[in-house]
């Protein structure tokens, strides 16, 4: 019996494996971080000072004007919302409608068991680019 020896394939290629090992962890950690992101950033949707902005960007007429109905979110928020006895909230909603996209900027803090804007505000991507306060008279 004459059988010769052959080292396995994972001694023969180890520096195939460490790169390959490198490539799959650089993967799995940008997966992780991404989707950590994607979580933190679409937790927003589930606020108050979210579905008050949606609702006063879908019932605004100069919004509905330059943006079409339905006005809905076409990528998740950017910002936060702290949600606590003394709350902030700032954070940006990109829009989409039939007619164009645009953008909701929404800053406000949490008194009193109620949300105070200091600036909600509606821009759309134009042409024109135009800009509309959606604060009522309750948030000044």
């Amino acid at each position: 019996m004459n059988a010769q020896y052959r080292k396995p394939w994972v001694q023969r290629h180890w520096l195939l494996m460490l790169v390959l090992s490198f490539a799959v962890m650089m993967v799995l950690s940008l997966a992780i971080g991404l989707g950590a992101m994607y979580f933190m950033m679409s937790s927003v949707k589930n606020t108050a000072p979210y579905r008050e902005a949606m609702a006063r960007a879908s019932g605004d007429e100069r919004m509905i004007r330059a943006l079409g109905k339905p006005i809905g979110a076409r990528w998740i928020p950017l910002g936060m919302v702290e949600q606590r006895e003394q709350g902030r909230a700032a954070f940006l909603v990109f829009l989409q409608g039939p007619r164009g996209t645009g953008t909701i900027d929404v800053q406000g803090v949490f008194v009193d068991g109620l949300w105070r804007y200091q600036r909600l505000r509606g821009e759309t991507d134009g042409p024109p680019r135009e800009s509309y306060d959606l604060r009522s008279d309750v948030d000044h």
